[in-house]
């Protein structure tokens, strides 16, 4: 892409030809990563540059870009600072420096700094619009770009291209400039638009391997030879050039579909094309080769061994006085100790509505002092508290659902942002809990945090994986007893018992619908109380997988009874439908005898996710049962 100089047609385009209901398309996107060897370190080169077609007057909103960037990120100042844990970088080796050679000359330099800034550079952008024959390009001004600052070490530079309107071709670049070389940032071809064409080339010293993992629903190309980086010491401008070899990496996507957000997936960008990494070796001539994150059971030791985690595990909770005092370690059934010490504890403190990996506070008192705080600080305060009455409690990492997955092919440090409680029994069992649950009840974990792979975490290589989807299975059972009147008003009483999220919860509430009266009879619809009433899924197609919150089997039972002499004469043939893998099914069948009209309704979701080839049923199957809610009976009198 030359920039600055779309071409005729991209100025004249009215539609995408591969989907032109599309608002607009980015038409070109070229990011390069380029490293320098610096005299302490590396620095990391983010270029990018992008040009987008505007084809209807809603696509205006992207000429809004919005970048985020890092500053102060010292190593070790955090789990989410130098992800690949501090203890592991060689910061005592060689007095602080790592030493190499290379054919053309030698260096001693110290590698990896104390602390990691990215900056946001040479911010270019401009609107073309086709104005008669004559092209009329407007530029971004400096004073239009803002810096944001999020907190302590995330930062947002938000621009907005000017003069954007249907048929504008937009075209911006930018380079970060990043310190931080042990990350690669996330990068993805696709988005919420159509993509013609993405390309990511990346030159990295082979110094860093890093785990790479692509993913989408359509595929990058990909290719990786050997290459060189040519370079200077900066501390002997006299010693000759210099190079060391590269792995180069280069991702392409052509033809992307827009992928926009769906109600029915948690984080749309795990199904995007696109590229995650992590450090996975360090490595320098005349060294030893440093692992970072090769298993997961290093990530466990590693998190074991942090200050504002795995370190505050084994201290006693500020609250043992009080839960000896309580008998809490006197319960004999486990659940049920559990639940007291929880009860206790949550008592006190309460969550700040906040989800991290670490704690905020220096230890747990601070935490109890304050009353409030992370899910992480309060969880943390739970495990001190469980394990000082005699339980088994450990940490369960994880990455919450609206964060996306985590990786397939490789262990991640950087991509866990949470954590829970969970408690072994000695039958073998296992019982969950976390700060942010509703009351903090055992094994009511929220949806964010039902994931299919989480790690109970136990020191000695003891740890285990552990699908949270499978934990609980939420139930609701309806019962609806009712009475309809010869003037056609339908009323009666509705039960509904909720249970398997820890606890049961029975609601109680009045029901009255109106029907109609007419010569015909008593027009009514008991189905207007079932809980389908229009159905979510309208697409004819879907490129997505289908996420529900969570498992979930659904009854209901009305029982109505009609005036003395009338009867329903022709009820519907019972409905039967399921999925192909049996992952949704549902029933729906009314019965008439004796002078009593029942409708029995069963709804069950066994699956939280559903590949798309399966939406064409689920499709038809919430269509069927929003079809069937509008259903209408006519009770007329016995002849």
């Amino acid at each position: 892409m030359k920039f600055g100089k779309p071409t005729k047609e991209e100025l004249s385009m009215t539609t995408y030809e591969a989907d032109p209901q599309a608002i607009a398309v980015v038409l070109c996107r070229l990011t390069d990563v380029e490293y320098t060897v610096q005299t302490s370190s590396f620095l990391v080169d983010y270029h990018e540059k992008c040009r987008i077609k505007v084809l209807k007057a809603t696509g205006d909103k992207y000429a809004k870009v919005v970048i985020p960037y890092q500053r102060n990120m010292s190593v070790g100042n955090n789990i989410s600072g130098l992800r690949t844990s501090f203890m592991a970088i060689p910061m005592n080796r060689v007095s602080g420096d790592s030493s190499f050679q290379e054919q053309d000359g030698s260096m001693s330099e110290g590698v990896f700094g104390t602390e990691g800034d990215e900056m946001v550079e040479d911010i270019k952008a401009t609107a073309f619009n086709l104005e008669g024959t004559k092209v009329v390009k407007t530029s971004l001004k400096r004073t239009d770009i803002v810096n944001t600052k999020i907190d302590e070490q995330n930062y947002l530079v938000e621009f907005t291209v000017p003069n954007v309107k249907k048929g504008t071709v937009i075209e911006y670049e930018y380079t970060i400039h990043s310190q931080l070389f042990w990350e690669l940032h996330d990068w993805f071809a696709q988005c919420e638009i159509p993509v013609a064409y993405a390309k990511l080339d990346m030159n990295i010293p082979n110094y860093l391997i890093f785990n790479i993992e692509d993913h989408g629903i359509q595929r990058l190309t990909y290719t990786c030879t050997q290459g060189t980086l040519n370079y200077k010491v900066e501390s002997d401008p006299l010693a000759k050039p210099m190079y060391v070899n590269t792995n180069h990496y280069v991702y392409i996507g052509r033809d992307l579909k827009g992928l926009p957000k769906d109600d029915y997936v948690w984080n749309v960008k795990d199904y995007w094309a696109g590229i995650t990494a992590e450090l996975k070796q360090y490595r320098l001539r005349g060294m030893n080769q440093m692992d970072f994150a090769n298993t997961w059971e290093q990530i466990d030791n590693m998190l074991l061994d942090y200050p504002t985690f795995g370190a505050q595990l084994n201290s006693h909770s500020p609250l043992r006085d009080e839960l000896a005092a309580a008998g809490a370690s006197d319960i004999a059934d486990g659940r049920e100790r559990m639940a007291a010490v929880c009860k206790l504890v949550l008592d006190k403190v309460k969550w700040d509505g906040t989800y991290r990996l670490e704690t905020t506070n220096e230890n747990t008192g601070v935490t109890l002092k304050s009353g409030t705080g992370s899910n992480a600080d309060v969880n943390m305060l739970l495990i001190q508290s469980l394990r000082d009455a005699g339980l088994q409690a450990h940490p369960v990492v994880l990455r919450t659902r609206d964060e996306g997955l985590l990786p397939y092919n490789f262990p991640s440090l950087s991509k866990l942002n949470s954590y829970l409680v969970g408690v072994q029994f000695q039958n073998g069992s296992t019982a969950f809990v976390d700060a942010s649950s509703e009351n903090a009840l055992i094994d009511a974990i929220p949806p964010m945090m039902q994931v299919e792979r989480a790690r109970l975490v136990i020191p000695g290589n003891k740890s285990q994986w552990v699908n949270l989807q499978k934990v609980i299975r939420p139930k609701v059972t309806t019962v609806i007893e009712a009475t309809l009147s010869a003037q056609g008003l339908l009323q009666g009483k509705q039960t509904t018992l909720r249970s398997g999220q820890g606890q049961e919860i029975k609601e109680e509430k009045e029901i009255s619908l109106q029907g109609t009266v007419d010569g015909n009879g008593i027009s009514f619809s008991p189905y207007s109380l079932l809980p389908i009433k229009d159905s979510p899924f309208t697409s004819d197609q879907r490129v997505m997988p289908v996420e529900f919150p969570y498992t979930e089997s659904d009854q209901v039972i009305i029982s109505v009874t009609l005036p003395d002499g009338y009867v329903v004469e022709n009820t519907p043939e019972p409905i039967v439908a399921t999925t192909p893998d049996k992952g949704i099914n549902g029933r729906l069948a009314t019965y008439f005898r004796d002078g009593k009209l029942d409708v029995h309704y069963q709804f069950s979701v066994n699956k939280v996710i559903h590949p798309s080839k399966n939406y064409p049923a689920i499709k038809d199957m919430f269509a069927l049962f929003a079809q069937h809610s509008k259903d209408v009976l006519v009770a007329k009198e016995k002849k």
